[in-house]
């Protein structure tokens, strides 16, 4: 969740960027980190990224795989991996260690888990780009347990600092104000959890149509002994009639890029949306136009895991309008302009706040 409101880095097209060499060279370069990106994930998930942080010293293959637990066999490849690439380093007695100074750089090991956890669903994606029915070339979200998973432990992160940071449209709503909060496509639940926290005071409701999503919801309300935030399995083209005119404050974060027809759910969140009240709407697009796109990083990260999971999501039913991640900010902020909505300030990022047209 984070990433996508990182600053961008370009690195700009130059007319060396076409010699072969220069291509092949920065060709297998993408190859080759992707795979070692693939051993980061597994550091990640298996639990070695954290037992070399905690080291205060170099220590061996054998030490490390005791204090992470798992068999040093394992642990001594995946070691010559991460040497070989610099991103652990060994002594001249054989013993591993990440630099002090580093350790606070290896945040990402997170993000690289979305790789093993992507992976089967590769066979399914390879149908989706087969398929000879452009209204039903993809899958929902049912597929994407594995991916959920990552979700939950990515938006751990999204603490209330970051909730206050990113979310809160403290420029058109005063914090006090916000009394009832809609939260349209929780997922698991995680930031509507930590919003509900960062409001004591205000009635919270997440919706999914995910089963296993609404079920990772209410165990982590259950955990957290919250009172203030409850969660439907529910569309948000199902909105309770009595709910018109409810919420102060309506958010969708990475949902309108996924819907096979926005329609429907833009029309439902007007509808119990307070005539003075905000929708913060929050996508991790990239540009429309594909030539703003070149040289990010992130951008080329995200629409390739937009293949795996957004666009699947946008054409798995009709109309399958296919937005993905390559819809981009500017077509986004086009269509909610069109379908009744104010966007204010910069319309050409991944979070933006909206209000109904003529009212704020």
């Amino acid at each position: 969740m984070r990433r996508c409101l990182e600053p961008q880095k370009l690195d700009v097209l130059s007319a060396g960027d076409k010699d072969p060499e220069v291509y092949e060279e920065r060709f297998n370069t993408i190859v080759y980190n992707g795979v070692v990106a693939l051993g980061i994930g597994l550091g990640h998930k298996v639990g070695l990224f954290k037992t070399l942080l905690e080291l205060s010293e170099p220590e061996t293959s054998q030490s490390i795989a005791d204090n992470a637990g798992l068999q040093e066999r394992y642990v001594r490849e995946w070691l010559f991996s991460m040497v070989a690439a610099k991103v652990v380093f060994i002594t001249d007695d054989n013993k591993y260690y990440i630099p002090a100074g580093c350790k606070t750089k290896t945040s990402k090991s997170l993000f690289a888990t979305w790789i093993p956890a992507a992976a089967p669903l590769t066979k399914d994606v390879e149908k989706c780009f087969r398929s000879k029915d452009p209204s039903s070339a993809g899958y929902d979200f049912s597929k994407l347990g594995e991916v959920f998973q990552f979700m939950n432990q990515d938006r751990a992160n999204c603490d209330g600092k970051w909730i206050e940071e990113n979310l809160v449209p403290s420029k058109y709503k005063n914090k006090d104000e916000i009394r009832t909060i809609l939260d349209i496509g929780c997922g698991v639940g995680r930031i509507t959890v930590n919003m509900a926290k960062y409001f004591p005071d205000a009635k919270l409701i997440g919706i999914d149509i995910d089963q296993y999503a609404i079920e990772t919801a209410l165990k982590l309300k259950d955990e957290e002994k919250l009172t203030n935030v409850e969660f439907y399995l529910m569309g948000a083209e199902d909105l309770k009639r009595e709910w018109t005119g409810m919420f102060d404050w309506v958010t969708m974060l990475n949902v309108l890029n996924d819907l096979p027809n926005p329609d429907p759910c833009l029309k439902q969140a007007l509808r119990v949306m307070k005539d003075d009240g905000v929708m913060t709407i929050l996508d991790p697009l990239c540009h429309s136009d594909p030539k703003l796109n070149v040289g990010s990083k992130l951008h080329a990260s995200t629409l390739t895991m937009s293949c795996y999971v957004c666009l699947p999501s946008s054409l798995s039913a009709p109309p399958a309008v296919g937005n993905g991640i390559g819809w981009g900010f500017e077509n986004r902020a086009k269509y909610l302009k069109q379908n009744g909505l104010t966007v204010h300030g910069d319309d050409s990022v991944a979070v933006i706040h909206c209000s109904k047209a003529g009212i704020l």
